[in-house]
């Protein structure tokens, strides 16, 4: 069985934070290199729990100056799996914006899983 993700993004920030569309480019072409890693934690629990799917809202702040992805949280997990909520956050905590920005950038971003046949 394959594992699937679906990335889709929701920006939950104010114009005046400094969320403007470069930012949003940026955030999304981060989180898509993720994807792959992603999907393979998703693949190794699916082992554990064939029928394990749902949603998991992810809360990130990129620092400023830096980019770097920092108090990277699950805000909301219809998966309810632990061990796949511990990865998912490893791998996105890696991350950081390509064009950092002067103030921190606070933004949601969910993800989906299902399995695929």
């Amino acid at each position: 069985m394959r594992a699937a993700i679906l990335l889709v993004v929701v920006f939950a920030a104010c114009s005046n934070t400094g969320l403007g569309g470069a930012v949003r480019t940026d955030i999304s072409a981060r989180m898509q290199t993720v994807r792959d890693p992603i999907a393979s934690c998703y693949a190794e629990r699916l082992k554990a729990n064939r029928k394990l799917k749902g949603s998991m809202i992810l809360s990130v702040t990129a620092a400023a100056t830096t980019g770097q992805f920092e108090d990277v949280k699950v805000a909301r997990d219809e998966v309810g799996d632990a061990e796949l909520s511990t990865c998912v956050l490893a791998e996105v905590s890696k991350l950081k914006l390509e064009q950092p920005t002067k103030s921190a950038v606070q933004f949601e971003y969910p993800l989906a899983f299902a399995p695929t046949k």
